[in-house]
């Protein structure tokens, strides 16, 4: 019996749809993650550098570490894409009706176009010639400490198995992010279903890598700490971490009886060695509550505890096919190039 999703499927059906369609509305669930490092990662653009970005909190400005929204997503893909071809095989089978389902691909112009996966995350025209827009929205997400704190840069070579060898291009010095490093994100769905919800919400605890070389870095822990349904899209990433990071600092503010100035505790926070992981969960689920009130949003909130009893209950692989199934069904017209 899968109550706990049964509920959860209930309490968000005002802001979800019973099956995809293809005339925007407004009907919007926000993601607060915390994306926690559990080894060194490589977030890069040009392959080398740390990709970073100058933010201003308050009177500080600062370079933080950046993970961009793509690296987000395609990791996440492959996941999905992967889960779809262990679980739901036979049901693809059915579904495309023409031959075999090929299992779908991460490659440009060569998706399959009509499994649960293509329909929310999108895909570029194909041979159906349709293309379908992404439901899923990421935010880039930042770290809350400086980059000068959480990078650090390693020396790799690729020096072959001759006992004697001349110097080689294959040297390079990369950028890593530290273990540890924290990257608060938010990532909103739009116009989904409620088994997209879930899907999503699955994928998300099941990722456990993130980055270039992730076969050997990047492994990541993706703490959910809550659900927001509403009909307005909730504050982004780089509010919360900004957020974060002056709560973090008024708390030391605080507790510190020798200072008062508000800068010097927000350079601490920005420059430590080690952050709490609970004092920012706490900190992030406060600071995401203030902004949206702040920004008028009415929501429907599920907290982390609802959202782990909800994944306990999709810990049965049986539960979260019956959840792909259910969903291709309803995507059948939504894709259909008709």
């Amino acid at each position: 019996m899968a109550e706990k999703i049964d509920s959860f499927k209930e309490k968000i059906a005002g802001c979800t749809l019973e099956r995809p369609e293809r005339k925007p509305q407004q009907n919007y669930v926000s993601i607060l993650i915390l994306r926690e490092l559990q080894s060194a990662a490589r977030f890069t653009t040009d392959g080398t550098e740390a990709n970073s970005a100058i933010i201003r909190i308050g009177d500080i400005e600062e370079t933080v570490g950046k993970l961009f929204g793509r690296k987000q997503v395609a990791s996440d893909r492959r996941v999905a894409k992967a889960l779809q071809r262990t679980l739901i095989q036979d049901k693809m089978n059915a579904a495309v009706k023409k031959g075999t389902w090929d299992g779908c691909s991460m490659v440009v112009n060569s998706m399959c176009q009509r499994c649960p996966e293509c329909a929310l995350f999108g895909s570029a025209a194909s041979d159906e010639g349709i293309s379908i827009t992404s439901r899923v929205m990421y935010d880039e997400a930042y770290t809350i400490r400086s980059i000068g704190t959480i990078v650090e840069e390693y020396f790799q070579n690729a020096p072959g198995d001759d006992y004697a060898k001349g110097a080689t291009s294959a040297i390079r010095e990369p950028d890593f992010f530290k273990e540890g490093t924290l990257f608060p994100c938010v990532v909103t769905l739009k116009d989904v279903t409620p088994e997209e919800v879930l899907i999503f919400l699955n994928i998300t605890d099941r990722n456990v890598r993130y980055g270039a070389t992730g076969t050997r870095f990047g492994k990541t822990r993706n703490r959910i700490l809550g659900v927001y349904a509403s009909h307005r899209e909730g504050p982004s990433s780089l509010e919360v971490t900004r957020g974060i990071a002056v709560a973090l600092a008024n708390a030391a503010d605080a507790s510190d009886e020798e200072s008062s100035d508000p800068a010097e505790h927000l350079k601490k926070v920005m420059t430590a060695d080690t952050l709490s992981v609970e004092s920012v969960t706490r900190a992030a689920i406060q600071v995401y509550e203030d902004l949206a009130d702040k920004q008028r949003i009415a929501y429907v909130k599920s907290d982390a505890d609802e959202v782990s009893a909800i994944l306990e209950e999709m810990k049965d692989d049986a539960v979260v096919k019956a959840i792909l199934e259910a969903q291709v069904d309803k995507i059948a017209d939504y894709v259909s190039a008709d």
